[in-house]
């Protein structure tokens, strides 16, 4: 049976030929149908402007990346092909992969700063005169490990604020699941679950995880091209 895309929205595409060499890379304007990890048939549609053309049944690979963080490989075969339409045909067999470790949710390691506005303990709400300053050391669709002066303790209900866009804050309710501590026992952090977040706050966060990952790979890519150039650094 396929990997399944875990109820994600599929933010991007990328098209690779037999070498694995990207050929068309979109972010829009494509359909991934729901029946993409069944063992039904199905079509890939993408469409645009100047779009490479093929011969029919030219064999391809297709890479999904999800608003949570997964990268699957399928194998495809090309039905459609014109300057405007690609349809890609996904071919039922054993080889479809996942790229990148696949849990419930793709955890990635920051360092972003943020605010505790309060939290919620034995149904007391503790509330501060300033917001605590919080450090975000890792996010996903699914909680924060999050560092803060106040001393939390498991089943806390905190209300965090996290700028990880300019536009608008992140604002979301996490529960306390461990206190992470360090051989001396001091506490290091805490590990959160959100708790009741909307479908347009998942898809904040995965815009954020997608964006990082972006600059991780471009930057890992400028590298490894600086090296074969002979032009990094030493």
């Amino acid at each position: 049976m396929m990997p399944m895309l875990f109820g994600s929205k599929v933010i991007k595409l990328d098209v690779l030929d037999d070498k694995e060499h990207i050929i068309l890379s979109v972010e829009k304007n494509f359909v991934v149908p729901t029946n993409i990890s069944s063992d039904e048939d199905s079509i890939i549609m993408i469409k645009g402007r100047d779009l490479p053309e093929f011969d029919r049944n030219t064999l391809v690979f297709v890479v999904a990346t999800t608003k949570s963080g997964d990268r699957i490989k399928y194998n495809g075969a090309v039905s459609v092909s014109m300057d405007t339409q690609m349809n890609i045909r996904i071919m039922r067999n054993n080889d479809t992969q996942v790229l990148e470790e696949r849990r419930r949710y793709f955890k990635l390691k920051i360092s972003e700063k943020g605010r505790m506005l309060f939290y919620v303990r034995d149904e007391k709400t503790i509330r501060f005169d300033e917001p605590r300053e919080i450090n975000i050391l890792d996010i996903n669709v699914g909680g924060v490990f999050l560092v803060v002066e106040e001393e939390l303790i498991p089943d806390d209900l905190v209300c965090i604020e996290v700028d990880l866009f300019s536009d608008y804050p992140l604002n979301a309710a996490a529960r306390v699941l461990r206190v992470q501590r360090d051989p001396d026992g001091s506490i290091l952090g805490y590990g959160c679950e959100f708790e009741g977040l909307t479908a347009a706050q998942e898809d904040y966060i995965g815009r954020y995880i997608y964006k990082v990952q972006s600059e991780i790979r471009q930057r890992k890519a400028a590298q490894e091209e600086a090296s074969v150039n002979g032009t990094g650094n030493f």
